[in-house]
């Protein structure tokens, strides 16, 4: 598609995606795009190697496109948000399990979520989720680029993996 033809190709998508948001945190555009880039990162895998690489399907413990992505669920436990945001973003679906808002600045968001000062995106569990109730959404973003960054560099490694200028490991 244009110039996105493997995997990594599209995980270099996500890692533009993810640094651009995260140069303007309070950009729902920004967080979604990377969001739903994030969750078809999966396809691309799947599609471009996995679906045939059997060594790997053995490491990971799967047997199918469906149980890959039950793997990721289990292994990454905040991709499933990413899901409903990636999915809720293309069938239109307002109504979420959890609430998403812009906070304006200092003071008009939880006590120690997001960055001092600025406007960013907030994402809100509920109240069961207990000391995950609140979590800007960067956080959340960064967790999932890091576990593809993880997952290519162990199971499909390049010398050219893009990195993320938002990451300081």
């Amino acid at each position: 598609m244009f110039d996105l033809v493997t995997s990594h190709d599209f995980y270099a998508m996500l890692v533009q995606d993810f640094d651009d948001f995260m140069d303007e945190q309070s950009s729902a555009r920004r967080a979604l795009h990377c969001a739903v880039t994030a969750y078809h990162l999966h396809e691309w895998v799947w599609g471009d190697w996995l679906a045939k690489d059997y060594d790997t399907w053995k490491a990971l413990g799967i047997r199918d496109k469906d149980s890959f992505l039950a793997w990721i669920d289990d292994t990454c436990p905040w991709f499933p948000i990413i899901q409903r945001l990636a999915n809720g973003t293309k069938h239109f679906i307002r109504d979420q399990d959890f609430g998403a808002k812009k906070i304006g600045g200092y003071g008009q968001g939880p006590y120690g979520v997001g960055p001092y000062g600025q406007r960013y995106l907030l994402i809100e569990s509920g109240e069961g989720a207990a000391e995950h109730q609140y979590y800007a959404a960067a956080s959340l973003l960064e967790v999932v680029v890091r576990f593809w960054r993880d997952f290519f560099i162990k199971y499909r490694p390049i010398a050219s993996l893009p990195v993320s200028k938002h990451h300081v490991d």
